[in-house]
């Protein structure tokens, strides 16, 4: 987290000059002026070299984020006080790299920083919807009620991407079993034929001639198509980074009718589920409904939602304003629609999280089973080719052998 110094008024007309630790400008004046302060200059310091950046050990999981949260909210419960929570948890935790986070967000604690301010620290690992929910635990005295129904969120969250990302890691396993067999027979079975074949100096079908000259490549030119496929993959990596490329792939990824309806359902059921833990915490329904909006991993379809906002400020209700986006399926419009008349909001998106966690379960399973017969054919064919293509040289040979005989 950034370093900035300060100097600032106590309303004595004191001046008051430090340094402190905080997400950016904004936060400090907030930070000073929640502290009585006039401020009169901010200055960020020059960030030194931070080795740990680049240190191994990779990030913090979904995992841990989940068992912290709990533990956080059990010792809160138990009436021990947040720095001292903080401490023990950070004594407990195993994982070098969340230790050090915790270890930062203590030390922030310590040194006068809200809780919410310490944890703005680490967007990448605590969610905007983490961060906004600790903080109106924190000034409304409802910590504990709020880091249970952040565990409980998290926990749904976390078995519904398990799921998505299942069904998605199946059909890529598959692909890479297919281009190791089909690798295998270009690279150690070709080979052998194409002896054959020169030994006797026919001419090569078109067919085989394709496949020898695939095998060859892959054998005598490997680390060309090592760097084609490098190459490939970066070329990609880039342009999925721009927002061009993000919005172009995950606009693709909901178009092919069984993917599509599985990312939809993925996407809905977690507006659902924010939007209910969010309104729940004490957040209004605005602020609630820009952040449930903002947890939506689909570019396309958080841009499309994004428009709602402004209507439901203006006076419209979430169910009229999403009609006019053509997003949600219409059996959440209905139901959303009924919770706003009904004043069971929260019920009805309950409800709705519980309906597309089904849906999702049979998705997934439809997804699955259409898979498996699909690769054993792919397969089959790719297989089946290059077994024809061999073959055809040697039942040309043996056609001229029997020619030649009569």
């Amino acid at each position: 987290m950034p370093i900035f110094d300060y100097s600032a008024r106590k309303p004595s007309g004191e001046i008051v000059q430090a340094e402190v630790k905080a997400a950016s400008e904004a936060a400090v004046t907030k930070y000073l002026e929640d502290k009585g302060l006039v401020v009169d200059f901010i200055k960020p310091q020059k960030e030194a070299f931070d080795l740990s950046k680049y240190m191994p050990g990779g990030g913090v999981s979904n995992k841990q984020l989940l068992i912290f949260t709990k533990y956080f909210s059990i010792l809160v419960k138990a009436g021990i006080p947040v720095l001292k929570a903080l401490k023990i948890l950070e004594d407990q935790t195993e994982h070098a790299k969340f230790k050090g986070v915790l270890n930062r967000i203590y030390s922030s604690v310590t040194g006068g920083a809200s809780i919410s301010l310490a944890f703005e620290e680490f967007p990448e690992i605590f969610p905007m919807n983490y961060r906004n929910l600790l903080r109106i635990g924190e000034e409304s005295g409802a910590l504990h009620e709020i880091l249970v129904r952040l565990h409980d969120n998290l926990q749904k969250q976390s078995k519904l991407k398990s799921k998505v990302v299942g069904a998605l890691i199946y059909p890529a396993a598959i692909t890479l079993v297919a281009a190791g067999v089909v690798s295998f027979l270009l690279i150690v079975v070709i080979p052998k034929f194409v002896k054959i074949f020169a030994s006797h100096g026919a001419e090569l079908p078109g067919l085989t001639a394709v496949v020898v000259g695939a095998s060859n490549m892959l054998v005598h030119k490997w680390y060309l198509v090592l760097l084609g496929i490098g190459g490939a993959v970066a070329g990609f990596s880039s342009f999925y980074k721009t927002p061009f490329g993000k919005r172009t792939c995950h606009s693709l990824i909901l178009k092919p009718p069984i993917l599509g309806t599985l990312m939809t359902k993925y996407a809905v059921s977690s507006f659902a589920s924010n939007l209910d833990m969010l309104s729940r915490g004490g957040a209004s329904i605005t602020g609630a409904l820009k952040l449930a909006i903002n947890s939506i991993d689909n570019v396309c379809m958080r841009e499309q939602l994004a428009a709602i906002v402004p209507k439901v400020e203006s006076g419209m209700t979430i169910a009229k304003a999403l009609e006019q986006v053509d997003v949600m399926p219409s059996l959440v419009l209905q139901m959303i629609s009924v919770g706003e008349e009904t004043g069971s909001l929260n019920e009805m998106l309950e409800t709705i999280c519980e309906f597309y966690e089904d849906e999702i379960d049979a998705s997934v399973q439809t997804v699955l089973a259409l898979i498996e017969p699909a690769f054993i054919l792919f397969l089959g064919v790719v297989v089946g080719t290059i077994v024809i293509a061999m073959y055809l040289p040697i039942f040309r040979m043996a056609n001229t052998v029997s020619g030649g005989d009569h």
